[in-house]
């Protein structure tokens, strides 16, 4: 909303006193923003300083493990690897599969992909062995190295991928819920004849690249020298820091020298179109008249200002899995990043809101994935999905 706007709000308002909060406050949100725009490229500097930092001290750790780390396999003797492969990573400090991943993993088998689970847990239950064995073609379970990149070189090397036959690999983790719809109707507007390599989504977060929870590779990517080249530069690093600047960001621009082409499914420009940024404006108008006096509506205007202010920047640094939930499901989308649900690091304002939106946008059932969540955080429930009324979970004291 622009000062015009507010002044002339202010000189026509019967309320004077109510239409005065409003102006002070829409003060107070430029200062604030101008404050901003200043404090955030020295804290952008010295942020980076403290990763490169990290990263130069654990390099040299990475070449002291081998990439083979390994230690059960298992083959599905009745039938041998498809031509389109989805290289499942999963982690779990005790061993489970638990049911959300269970979820994620059907929905991707229904899909006819052949499954291949990669567990960075070290060990699986066995009871959760017998889950696996019916939906998967094949079960690596290997020592927690390298991260989800260090799986995945892992399981590549360990079954020979690309093999002859082989027509794509899905590169796919479990730091995702979902998918609250059925995936096959997503995976049939992926088009390996439009790019080789198509993201769920895409970041502008230090520089651009897919974001890595589902890739999907065809055939001219995986038999690139750049693709061989990239993984080959794929160490046990124990610095995450380093996963995400070399092996998450890094893939996508590695690949993209190569000549490799990239696409994202819900690109951020279709998420926050004219449309939208009006609809968040609106959202923060409301909130105006109602002069922060509705809980619900104070999230949602928080968040929807912080949307806006950093859409005035191109290209927008933002997290897309985790900023633009809301966008996200709205478009069709069928997951949501675990983080945001179980720890929201970046205090996502109105994340309360999401069983609600996951009904209405996608017409799916929530509940089940709620109530392990609920489970999960205890009392931390409330602080967490930043519930304005305090809800206590259902099983609390």
């Amino acid at each position: 909303m622009t000062w015009r706007v507010l002044v002339r709000r202010f000189r026509d308002a019967e309320n004077r006193p109510l239409a005065a909060r409003n102006l002070a406050r829409h003060a107070l949100r430029a200062a604030y923003a101008r404050m901003l725009r200043l404090y955030h490229p020295m804290r952008s500097a010295a942020r980076e300083c403290s990763v490169q930092l990290r990263i130069a001290a654990a390099w040299p750790l990475g070449f002291l493990h081998s990439t083979h780390q390994v230690v059960e396999r298992y083959d599905d003797p009745e039938q041998l690897l498809g031509a389109d492969v989805a290289l499942f990573v999963h982690f779990d400090a005790e061993g489970r599969v638990l049911p959300a991943t269970r979820a994620f993993l059907s929905g991707l088998a229904q899909t006819g992909l052949s499954i291949v689970f990669v567990t960075n847990s070290g060990f699986i239950l066995e009871e959760d062995k017998a889950f696996l064995r019916e939906h998967c073609r094949s079960i690596l379970i290997r020592r927690n190295l390298g991260y989800d990149f260090g799986a995945w070189r892992d399981a590549l090397d360990t079954l020979g991928l690309p093999r002859a036959d082989t027509r794509a690999v899905y590169l796919v983790n479990d730091s995702v819920y979902g998918p609250f719809t059925d995936l096959a109707p997503l995976l049939a507007t992926i088009d390996f004849d439009q790019a080789d390599i198509w993201g769920v989504t895409e970041s502008w977060q230090h520089h651009y690249h897919l974001q890595s929870f589902f890739l999907a590779c065809g055939e001219t990517a995986i038999r690139s020298q750049s693709w061989r080249r990239f993984w080959a530069s794929v160490r046990p690093i124990p610095c995450k820091d380093w996963v995400i600047r070399h092996c998450e960001i890094g893939f996508t621009r590695a690949l993209a020298k190569g000549g490799i082409t990239t696409a994202a499914l819900f690109p951020n420009e279709s998420l926050l179109d004219r449309a939208e940024l009006d609809r968040l404006e609106q959202v923060v108008a409301a909130d105006d008249e109602a002069d922060g006096q509705n809980a619900r509506l104070r999230a949602e205007a928080v968040h929807a200002e912080r949307i806006l202010f950093y859409a005035q920047r191109e290209p927008v640094p933002l997290n897309p899995s985790i900023d633009l939930w809301r966008q996200l499901l709205q478009a069709g989308y069928p997951f949501l990043k675990r983080e945001l649900l179980l720890r929201n690091p970046t205090r996502v304002a109105d994340v309360f809101e999401w069983e609600e939106v996951v009904s209405q946008s996608l017409h799916a059932d929530p509940q089940p994935l709620a109530d392990e969540i609920r489970q999960s955080l205890g009392t931390r429930l409330a602080e967490v999905w930043n519930d304005p009324a305090g809800i206590r979970p259902k099983d609390a004291a």
